[in-house]
């Protein structure tokens, strides 16, 4: 059993520059309608197709009786089905204020086993893919034409931000770090202030004028 996966930047919690990390996303194969997951089980299970039907509706039905009826229902090794409720109104801690009419449905929760984790984790093997969903920039210009922006915009506001960079040569948040953090290491550009303040200027190694 093969998952695959692309690799995604993780953006930065409060939006700081420097060394970005990435993590790991499912790129789904398919997604299997109710007929199709039906199918597959009686394929696979060699047992009749409408049986495996008509159980699957039953399940459903009666797990949705049970959870209305204010149950927690466990699943087989799947896990645990329960229910959480809301109040339509405010009621400042006063609890005479809170009628039945007051408290509403919100949502059904799964809480999965730990033996059906294991079995998934036991199973998973993973292979690399470039997932055709995830937005691609297409970048033409180069590192020298982007230089070129870079100085001209430096002449006019003195400094720049990551922000403003990449609005002014295309590249991803990512790839503009990256540049950046050579542009710094070449000299080009010098770093100054920290977290959302962090602007770039001009290095030694750059002339402006």
């Amino acid at each position: 059993m093969i998952t695959q996966y692309d690799l995604y930047e993780t953006p930065s919690p409060k939006g700081e520059d420097g060394k970005k990390s990435l993590h790991a996303r499912v790129c789904p194969k398919k997604t299997y309608t109710s007929q199709e997951f039906v199918e597959h089980v009686a394929a696979f299970e060699h047992l009749p197709k409408n049986q495996i039907g008509g159980a699957l509706v039953a399940i459903v039905d009666d797990l949705c009786y049970l959870l209305a009826d204010g149950n927690i229902v466990e699943l087989g090794d799947l896990g645990f089905f329960s229910t959480s409720l809301k109040c339509l109104k405010d009621t400042d801690d006063d609890e005479d204020e809170i009628k039945p009419k007051s408290i509403a449905f919100q949502n059904v929760h799964l809480r999965i086993s730990s033996e059906f984790r294991k079995r998934i984790k036991h199973e998973m093997k993973f292979q690399r893919v470039h997932s055709l969903t995830r937005r691609q920039k297409i970048v033409n210009s180069t590192v020298k034409e982007r230089m070129k922006k870079m100085v001209s915009f430096l002449k006019i506001n003195i400094c720049i931000t990551r922000k403003e960079y990449i609005g002014l040569v295309g590249l991803t948040p990512y790839e503009a770090m990256n540049e950046l953090n050579d542009f710094i290491s070449q000299g080009l550009l010098r770093r100054r202030g920290a977290g959302r303040s962090v602007v770039y200027v001009a290095g030694e190694n750059l002339k402006v004028e």
